[in-house]
């Protein structure tokens, strides 16, 4: 008996939070490349908010927009600068907007990977292939067409990453992905680090699709969504200028 109440105590699903969806409205983008996706999710105590794309990475094509000096005005404008059909904001920034961490453009170097315990991870496209990997196991830029270097991760291998911030309530974004098929990005409103690791590790936010991986991305007042629907579009902006995004239009 002993032993089975310790197997209790220690059991993984134990320590984490139920977070179960309440609420969900899945919609196509505007040209059906993608899937959206709104949820309220409660774990009986608490109430998140969490809104995000996802896509077939084949089928469009990143970019990371830089905004050093301060001429794109919001979110909605990177993504129609570029005509995509969605975005978010993207890394770390001083306060006159240069970038901190690996900040790469169109092949172009604009800053060089940092060494930082916050700037943890790296996500890339080399050769039109997403990846997200972190900052030790980074293979260099040679190849890289498009990368941003933020922190911490929030989920690896499908489990939520230890030590993740549990007091600080605010809102974040990320990029995720599922498996080589499908990538998408987000953001988390109401609820703590950790608790954003727990919703995308162990929710069911993506029908049939558990989170394989997850990358925070820079939020609080820099927090920034934006998605073209068929008919309607969901958007929020905090600071409306930040000096990159992350950018998704389609391949063709």
């Amino acid at each position: 008996m002993k032993f089975f109440f310790l197997l209790f105590l220690v059991s993984p699903g134990w320590l984490y939070a139920d977070w179960n969806v309440i609420q969900r409205r899945d919609s196509t983008t505007s040209k059906g490349e993608a899937t959206a996706s709104e949820l309220t999710l409660s774990d009986g105590a608490s109430r998140a908010e969490v809104q995000l794309v996802y896509f077939t990475p084949t089928d469009i094509r990143f970019e990371t927009v830089t905004n050093l000096d301060g001429n794109i005005q919001g979110v909605r404008d990177a993504v129609d600068s570029r005509g995509g059909f969605a975005g978010i904001n993207g890394g770390y920034f001083e306060a006159n907007l240069d970038p901190l961490g690996l900040l790469i453009s169109n092949n172009r170097v604009l800053h060089p990977l940092q060494k930082a315990k916050l700037l943890s991870g790296i996500f890339f496209v080399r050769n039109g292939r997403p990846e997200l990997t972190r900052a030790p196991e980074f293979p260099g830029v040679k190849g890289v067409q498009q990368a941003i270097q933020c922190g911490p991760f929030l989920v690896d291998g499908g489990r939520v990453v230890p030590g993740l911030n549990d007091q600080r309530v605010a809102p974040r974004t990320f990029v995720f992905t599922c498996g080589t098929s499908l990538w998408g990005f987000g953001v988390c409103r109401s609820v703590t680090l950790k608790e954003i690791g727990e919703i995308l590790a162990h929710a069911k936010v993506i029908l049939e699709h558990p989170i394989i991986r997850a990358l925070n991305f820079d939020g609080g007042s820099s927090t920034a969504f934006y998605v073209k629907l068929e008919g309607s579009v969901i958007f929020s902006e905090g600071r409306s200028v930040v000096s990159n995004y992350l950018v998704v239009r389609p391949k063709n």
